[in-house]
């Protein structure tokens, strides 16, 4: 691994940010789709206002995701090479 030098902390500082957080935002989103998927197969049916907000949800979940992999990805591209 190569030795963090300030350059190399400033380029990758937007990454860092993008880590810390679409990381939490995307592991908040993932326990909340899956409560709703344990309490709603128990409960009354699905209202249209859930679906809609579910679906959204996933899109918010998925992209966020991305964005804290892709910056992570930078992270350690940037660290590995020599």
């Amino acid at each position: 691994m190569k030795k963090l030098d300030a350059q190399t902390a400033r380029r990758l500082a937007p990454s860092a940010i993008m880590v810390l957080v679409a990381g939490p935002v995307f592991l908040f989103m993932a326990t909340d789709l899956v409560l709703f998927a344990a309490i709603s197969s128990a409960h009354k049916p699905t209202a249209a206002t859930q679906v809609a907000d579910l679906s959204m949800e996933i899109v918010m979940c998925i992209f966020a995701g991305l964005l804290s992999a892709f910056g992570a990805r930078t992270i350690w591209r940037a660290l590995k090479e020599d």
